[in-house]
This record gives structure tokens, C-alpha cells and sequence, in this order.
């Protein structure tokens, strides 16, 4: 039965979506099927992972619509064990579609749970918000990834999102924990880094994990290029750490594979 984690935090620029992909291309790597289901509309994920509107032929929300079914929004990708559910860039009156859909709280839920058996991790790469399909893929999860950065609007979304997963598990999802907090693009030499980092095992310290991502020029560059940093730079400070990140989560369910 597949492990369904998502990546979240109610804030845009942490690296949650080059976090959901280098973790889902590291746990194929290691022979695990790994379906990564992107929630973003920015579509960022998707086009990484080389789909566009030509080879796109469905995604979550046509399943939702009940136009497609599940299996055959599943897309292979380029590499071996990992599938993607994409999604490409939406207009307004697609996104207003979408806010319609996902009114049924257990909507993403059901489905996952059509498919989990088939897979070893799935991974929900969410939008920077708590609402819509955000909501919908925490009640959906086993557990949360929070990728943070060390500036004090981070700190305060983690706070937001632990009040959120409160609510959830009272409500919806009783079982739903937090799998990790991990920090992105970190420096540090940089004194206030330091001090949120501080702050962070201060507030969170049964949390927080082991690996730190550090900030790596080669991250932009692969934006430019939509290509995953672990392919284009597998030996980038970055694509290690990335490396090192999975196997931490790996080892925690060792018991289970």
C-alpha cells in the first residue's frame, strides 16, 4: 500500500515543487514506484517533467469531472518508476471550474485510495495555499513534507499550516501526521539563516529532519531550462542533498517494503 505524502506550505518560493520532484525521482531511482500528482496551476511541475498541452491527454480535474478515469491520467515518464499526473496552466474560467469540483472534501481522497496499492510513494506537489486542492490533499495524505526557508514569513506559514493539520485531524483525517520539516536553499554563513534555523529546532525540534538542501546557483538554472535539477545536475551540492533527504524518509519505512 503506497506511502501518499504531500509537499505543502502556505507560501510561494520555498521550493516545494523542485522538492516534490527531485524526492519522487530519487525514490523511483531506488526502485520504488512513484506517482507524483501535480495540484500547482502554475503547471511548473508538469512542463519539469517534460508534458506540455500536446502529450497531455487528462489530468486530476477530468477525473474529478468524471470525464476520464484515473488510469488514464497516469503518464509515464522519461524515468523508469515514475508516473505523473500533470496539469497544465490554467485560465480563469478553468480555475473557477476547479473551485467547483473540489467542494467534495474527499474527492482527491477516493481516488488516491483507486490507486494507491499500485505505487510505493505518491507525492501531491501543492499550490501555496491551504484551500481548493491544497485542503483536498491533506485529507488525502498519510503525512506532510513542509520545505521551509529561513526568513520569518516562512516561519509564520509553518505556524499556519500546523493549525491547519490540527483542524484536519480533527475533522477529516485522524491519522494525518507531519513527516518532516526540511529547509531549502539554506546558507549558512548568512547570521539570520542561522537564527531562523535556531528558531525552528527551538519551536519544532521532534520535527525537524536531518537533511538540509543548501542554496545552489544551479537551481535557477534548471528553471530556465524546465528540466529536473537531479537529472541536468546530479552532482550539484543541492542534488546531493536531495539524495540524501530521500534516503532519511526511505529509512523510515523500512519496516513496511
Amino acid at each position: 500500500m503506497g506511502k501518499v505524502i504531500s509537499v505543502v506550505l502556505p507560501k510561494g518560493g520555498v521550493g516545494k515543487t523542485t522538492s516534490a520532484i527531485s524526492l519522487a525521482i530519487n525514490f523511483a531511482e531506488r526502485n520504488f514506484n512513484t506517482l507524483i500528482i501535480h495540484l500547482d496551476p502554475t503547471a511548473s511541475c508538469s512542463m519539469t517533467l517534460g508534458f506540455n498541452e500536446e502529450n497531455v491527454i487528462g489530468d486530476i480535474f477530468d477525473v474529478f469531472s468524471y470525464s476520464k478515469n484515473i488510469q488514464s491520467v497516469i503518464h509515464p515518464t522519461e524515468i523508469d518508476k515514475l508516473s505523473c499526473i500533470p496539469q497544465m496552466k490554467l485560465n480563469s474560467i478553468e480555475e473557477g471550474r476547479q473551485a467547483r469540483l473540489v467542494s467534495n472534501n474527499y474527492l482527491l481522497k477516493n481516488v488516491i485510495d483507486s490507486i494507491k496499492a499500485d505505487f510505493d510513494f505518491i507525492i501531491l506537489d501543492c499550490p501555496p495555499y491551504l484551500f481548493g486542492t491544497s485542503f483536498l490533499a491533506l485529507i488525502a495524505s498519510d503525512s506532510v513534507l513542509v520545505p521551509i526557508k529561513t526568513d520569518e514569513y516562512s516561519l509564520d506559514a509553518v505556524r499556519t499550516l500546523g493549525k491547519r493539520i490540527e483542524y484536519i485531524k480533527m475533522m477529516y483525517n485522524k491519522n494525518l501526521y507531519v513527516e518532516g520539516i526540511f529547509l531549502t536553499s539554506y546558507e549558512r554563513n548568512i547570521k539570520a539563516a542561522f537564527r531562523i534555523k535556531t528558531e525552528l529546532y527551538k519551536q519544532y525540534p521532534n520535527l525537524m529532519l536531518n537533511v538540509t538542501i543548501p542554496k545552489d546557483v544551479n537551481m535557477m538554472n534548471v528553471s530556465f531550462r524546465k528540466k529536473p535539477l537531479s537529472i541536468v545536475y546530479p552532482k550539484s551540492r543541492a542534488s546531493i542533498a536531495y539524495r540524501e533527504l530521500a534516503e532519511e524518509i526511505i529509512n523510515k519505512y523500512s519496516f513496511i517494503f
